[in-house]
């Protein structure tokens, strides 16, 4: 059951998102989660992963996706992020390819599918839905994540200054407006994805992120750890 999930959260987060987090929409959601027998992604511990690993204090960019995979063994909590050991999604496997080309730099064989390390050094690695149907792509893109995400991005650009937004799609790119373009970088380009339309190769946000970040006399991102 989930109605203990709020207590899987990192407190300092659930101090900064007790708004969003004691409205009757995140009550609903937990309410559907409670109604699923379905099996649902990721497992429980594991749905707040992207702001457990990443420490409010090291927050300096957020990168957002769609839902989780939706396949056994995938999902870990951290958007396009699969355990070591689990085969590469093609969209994980685009953002090598463009972080390759970026920074001049030979990762593909070697390179963790892993994403922790980004977290843990203040890469908000955030799910659009933070929950999936086993099977099922997107089936929980509309039980209230939305409008909880919505709110934790409202947050961030209120609370934080010089963060770096990457939108890439446009699920993505619909939280453009929420963001204040004079006090954070916003970065949009195509989705990873094979299928997806535009560009998202020779977008080089990895560069454009760290460069920011220098300029703001913060820490850059080892994209390559």
């Amino acid at each position: 059951m989930y109605s203990d999930l709020i207590s899987y959260l990192d407190p300092s987060w659930q101090e900064l998102l007790k708004d969003e987090l004691n409205i009757q929409n995140f009550a609903s959601i937990i309410e559907f989660l409670n109604s699923q027998t379905a099996i649902i992604y990721p497992p429980k511990e594991l749905i707040f992963n992207a702001f457990n690993l990443c420490k409010i204090e090291n927050l300096k960019v957020i990168i957002i996706a769609q839902d989780p995979y939706h396949n056994p063994n995938e999902a870990m909590g951290l958007a396009f992020s699969v355990p070591d050991g689990i085969k590469i999604p093609p969209s994980l496997k685009n953002i090598f390819k463009e972080l390759i080309d970026d920074l001049d730099a030979d990762i593909l064989s070697s390179r963790s599918s892993d994403l922790s390390s980004w977290a843990r050094q203040g890469v908000l690695l955030l799910n659009s839905a933070l929950t999936v149907e086993k099977g099922r792509p997107a089936s929980h893109s509309k039980i209230g994540w939305q409008s909880f995400i919505n709110g934790v991005i409202s947050t961030i650009n209120s609370k934080f200054t010089n963060c770096v937004f990457m939108l890439w799609g446009n699920h993505a790119r619909a939280l453009a407006p929420l963001i204040d373009p004079k006090s954070h970088l916003i970065l949009q380009a195509a989705h990873p994805s094979p299928l997806a339309r535009g560009a998202f190769f020779g977008s080089r946000h990895f560069s454009k992120c760290n460069d920011y970040l220098l300029a703001h006399a913060k820490t850059p991102i080892e994209w390559l750890k």
